[in-house]
């Protein structure tokens, strides 16, 4: 099973929030935004129907496959890393989103004990998350 289109659009709106979290998008994460964006040309009709969505709630019950899970906390780890820094509200936000769909940080490659970020393990995989996550939609 592959993650359907649908999915990928609620991980970016979810990736989206979470760029959002800290109250300023670094221009990194505009750029790992705008990448994803790109590699399944997001429509400007989706672009607006994902603008709608804003219950984080609702669009992760919209993740359903485990491809999707996956997808998501690869891709939350991405733009969480992109800046250098692993703040604490990207840190709630992704314990919250893990929690909800059912994976603790500590069951995840890139996150060390206490659910700390390993951003140099995810920076050094960004080619990795970004061709699986293509080869995933495909």
């Amino acid at each position: 099973m592959s993650v359907n289109r649908q999915e990928y659009l609620d991980i970016i709106s979810i990736v989206s929030h979470l760029a959002r979290s800290d109250g300023d998008i670094a221009d990194s994460e505009k750029k790992v935004l705008m990448t994803l964006f790109k590699a399944i040309g997001v429509t400007k009709e989706e672009q607006a129907a994902m603008k709608a969505k804003t219950s984080i709630g609702s669009l992760l019950e919209e993740i359903q496959s485990d491809e999707a899970k996956s997808a998501l906390v690869d891709t939350l780890a991405l733009v969480a890393g992109a800046d250098g820094v692993f703040e604490d509200e990207e840190r709630a936000f992704i314990t919250k989103v893990m929690t909800r769909i059912g994976m603790e940080p500590t069951e995840h490659p890139y996150f060390q004990d206490g659910g700390d970020l390993d951003i140099k393990t995810v920076r050094a995989n960004v080619k990795q998350i970004l061709e699986s996550l293509k080869s995933a939609t495909a």
